[in-house]
């Protein structure tokens, strides 16, 4: 074991002291004589419930919490009466605006209400029933085993910080959570979407490569703006693309679309309020996305991504489908590269004419 308590309540008199007088019927009730700030929280629309937003009130108020969090590193839930004896769990993201977002509540509500299931919600017999051109069904099973790589990443993201975030920010572990059911859907639709229609194919070393790059960032901020902003920007082409292999394919990746259209307005929200409390980071952000920014090329461009697309959106393997095919992907990996460069300048860092992306893709 790597932790013990420090008693063991077999043994504690104190323990075996209160066990007995509960079972004599005689309640201490010293927790029922606490002061705390009381509220009543109410749904403020009834359509969506009662909402984290809506029990942001008084003493429990995310609106409160201190940039660095120095009372409480245990477990305790935020607004609870603090004790002597608390244990600390080691949280090491204790400071708001590293991990923050303004829109927090409203992203975790969303994934909420809007989740869906890959096993009945996909209409795989009508799938299984469609006529696809061969080259465009393996293609589709090299697609799908390539972003379940990506998926797989896009989970262990938020698992790899869920644990160090300080209890105190309660709605960002709970949204975390949320990117990871998410992640985790988008890896079993990928899966079944490939074994469905003959298997999966190869994986890449290249887009692994890359991927482990951003997953192993040094701190939270860095790791959020390579996963949700660079990769999630780059997702959100691919299923564009992706989606015009069959009606039931549209229907698959829009609602990939929608969950991965969340962690960017995270990574948005998450910068914007890093940028707007910590004066002088855009260089060191901007810093950090100059050595980590090939990654998105290196995901975009590899053989595995890149050729299965242009397949998917030419409908073939005919050279007419293949221009067709290499001309659209072009066209979506460029607008990709401008819309993510336009969500970075949103958020408060502008690097239009300092990345390489936007060269790079102009002349591939």
């Amino acid at each position: 074991m790597a932790y013990f308590a420090d008693r063991q309540y077999f043994d504690d008199p104190e323990t075996i002291k209160r066990g007995t007088e509960f079972g004599e019927g005689k309640l201490i009730l010293d927790w029922y004589e606490i002061e705390n700030d009381r509220v009543r929280c109410t749904p403020s629309d009834p359509r969506r419930g009662l909402t984290y937003e809506d029990c942001s009130k008084g003493a429990y108020s995310w609106d409160l919490l201190p940039e660095f969090v120095r009372h409480n590193y245990s477990m305790a839930a935020r607004g609870s009466v603090l004790v002597p004896g608390l244990p600390d769990m080691g949280y090491t993201e204790n400071r708001k605006s590293d991990i923050w977002a303004d829109n927090i509540g409203e992203l975790y509500e969303e994934s909420k209400s809007r989740r869906w299931a890959p096993a009945v919600d996909i209409d795989w017999k009508a799938l299984a029933a469609t006529d696809f051109d061969p080259a465009v069904t393996a293609s589709m099973c090299q697609l799908c085993t390539t972003l379940s790589e990506v998926s797989l990443v896009g989970m262990e993201f938020p698992s790899r910080w869920v644990y160090l975030v300080n209890q105190e920010f309660l709605e960002l572990k709970s949204l975390l959570c949320a990117q990871m059911m998410d992640q985790a859907r988008a890896v079993e639709v990928f899966r079944k979407r490939a074994l469905s229609s003959g298997g999966l194919k190869r994986a890449s070393a290249n887009v692994q490569q890359a991927l482990k790059e951003l997953l192993m960032a040094d701190n939270y901020i860095e790791g959020s703006i390579g996963i949700n902003l660079l990769v999630g920007s780059l997702l959100l082409g691919v299923y564009r693309v992706a989606a015009t292999a069959s009606t039931i394919d549209a229907h698959l990746f829009r609602r990939c679309q929608q969950d991965a259209a969340r962690r960017v307005a995270y990574g948005m929200g998450n910068l914007a309020y890093h940028l707007a409390h910590r004066e002088g980071r855009q260089e060191v952000l901007n810093e950090y996305l100059d050595l980590v920014e090939h990654c998105f090329a290196g995901i975009a461009g590899a053989t595995e991504m890149l050729e299965p697309l242009i397949v998917i959106a030419g409908g073939g393997t005919e050279p007419g489908q293949v221009a067709s095919g290499r001309a659209r992907v072009a066209s979506i990996y460029r607008v990709v590269v401008d819309e993510y460069l336009g969500r970075l300048a949103a958020a408060g860092l502008e690097r239009r004419d300092r990345s390489r992306l936007p060269a790079f893709f102009a002349a591939a």
